[in-house]
């Protein structure tokens, strides 16, 4: 992954934060708007946050079945909602796919260069505690960053939204190489 120096100076609190939905579920009152994107709201409606918006679909990039995928009227919902809005929590189910791509169209919407808010969100993603199984008797707790993998039919909508050149977020993600953490 590449780390870039912010070429702008963007209020950080535009930056949402991402998050699994356990996490977002004990945290959720720590910020000011709070974004579920897949979960339904039967899921999320424990949280009794005054201002959350969810948004449904699986993370998938093809309907099929009772599969719903991401479509562009729902990404640009996404982005057009969280614009704007500080101290923002973005979640899915694991923290790793839907919120990934949602949270960083949104930091696109907000000011933040492509480049740079990816590797913000990446940067601020969170670390886990895995248990290694190396042989039957060596267990080992292993440390490391949540996989952090956009959507990429998310990202193939974000790119039609902000006129960007076909697959330019879709590179970016892939040349981060974050596919194991």
């Amino acid at each position: 992954m590449t780390t870039s120096t912010p070429t702008t100076s963007i209020d950080s609190n535009l930056l949402p934060t991402v998050r699994n939905l356990d996490e977002a579920r004990n945290i959720c009152h720590e910020f000011s708007s709070v974004l579920t994107v897949g979960p339904r709201r039967s899921e999320v409606s424990d949280f009794a946050h005054p201002d959350h918006k969810i948004v449904t679909f699986d993370d998938i990039t093809s309907s099929f079945g009772r599969y719903q995928a991401p479509t562009f009227e729902q990404v640009k919902h996404i982005v057009e909602w969280g614009a704007g809005r500080s101290n923002l929590l973005v979640h899915c189910h694991a923290g790793m796919s839907r919120s990934t791509s949602s949270a960083w169209g949104i930091a696109i919407a907000n000011g933040f260069d492509p480049q740079d808010a990816y590797d913000l969100l990446y940067q601020n993603h969170p670390v886990e505690q895995y248990r290694n199984v190396r042989i039957a008797v060596d267990h080992k707790a292993v440390t490391a960053k949540r996989a952090f993998i956009p959507n990429q039919l998310v990202l193939k909508h974000l790119e039609e939204f902000f006129g960007l050149r076909s697959s330019s977020l879709r590179r970016i993600a892939a040349a981060g190489n974050n596919y194991l953490g």
